[in-house]
């Protein structure tokens, strides 16, 4: 499965944190020059985090995504093997006519044959789109579920960036948003319905 959350922005950031004392042998460090006063137009940065993976695992709309696509690949495995036993039969007979037919004859129905397997393969490519369309479109769905609470906890507590957990070395508990995100796209979205497109004919 994707990653379904767009983050408002990506910030690296390198923290100061005290060291040991510079050994004795070593010279002092020449001063570091002070960075440039930031523009007056870019506002200070006010960070939340969120773990990314823990939604995805433990969000109900994503659980009901997951149960429902684990259905439907187990019918698309039993279609998978159902059709090659089939395809193994068919050319099982084939070859076992090949001495009792005429050469036109069995060149006819070998030709028969491979277009049933050309068929097969066709209709399981088709279902196999199929499955990923129903998949992308339920994920979609909590994609813009999961954007509006964000945008909206953002609103609310004056953050202008979020950023996901997995890109962030090293947080503060505090700006760890995780739990509210969750427990308000469950409300929001207990459940997604994944509605598969039509095959095509």
């Amino acid at each position: 499965m994707r990653t379904f959350v767009r983050s408002f922005a990506i910030l690296v950031c390198v923290a100061a944190f005290g060291g040991a004392p510079a050994l004795a042998q070593n010279p002092p460090a020449a001063p570091v020059p002070r960075a440039a006063a930031p523009s007056a137009g870019v506002p200070t940065p006010i960070v939340a985090v969120v773990d990314v993976a823990l939604i995805q695992e433990q969000a109900s709309a994503m659980k009901s995504i997951k149960e429902q696509m684990q259905k439907e690949d187990l019918t698309f495995k039993s279609e998978v093997e159902k059709r090659e036993k089939d395809l193994r039969t068919a050319d099982q007979e084939l070859q076992q006519q090949r001495t009792l037919l005429s050469a036109d004859a069995f060149g006819e129905r070998r030709r028969t044959f491979e277009a049933q397997v050309t068929e097969s393969q066709r209709y399981m490519a088709a279902r196999k789109r199929q499955l990923d369309s129903g998949f992308s479109e339920g994920m979609r769905t909590v994609e813009v579920q999961l954007n509006t609470v964000l945008r909206e906890i953002a609103a609310e507590r004056g953050l202008n960036l979020i950023i996901a957990r997995q890109s962030v070395l090293l947080a503060e508990k505090v700006l760890d948003i995780t739990d509210e995100v969750k427990q308000r796209l469950d409300k929001r979205l207990p459940r997604v319905a994944i509605k598969l497109p039509p095959m095509p004919k």
